[in-house]
């Protein structure tokens, strides 16, 4: 694969300076970097299991805080830690 000479690149730089502005610009390429930022912190920060809490919203089962499926139906503690957000969004949205 043949990546843009100096020529293309230039085209393309102009382009985006008669979509955006010169003035927008400088905002546009710090957005873009926080952005990527962001996104690499997020990936060394990893993923952070939370520990599931209480009965399981599939089939009422009591759910031990350790256990990486429920013993009830067999759904993933993720499941489990999800479908309980989404119940609890529900409830505040309807109250």
């Amino acid at each position: 694969m043949n990546f843009p000479g100096g020529g293309e690149l230039f085209v393309v730089l102009l382009i985006i300076l008669v979509l955006f502005g010169a003035s927008r610009l400088p905002k546009l390429a710090r957005s873009m970097g926080q952005a990527g930022k962001e996104f690499k912190t997020g990936l060394k920060e990893g993923y952070v299991e939370q520990p599931v809490e209480g009965p399981c919203p599939f089939c009422q089962t009591e759910v031990p805080s350790d256990s990486k499926f429920c013993p009830g139906c067999g759904k993933s503690s993720d499941d489990i830690v999800v479908e309980k957000a989404r119940t609890a969004a529900e409830g505040k949205k309807s109250a």
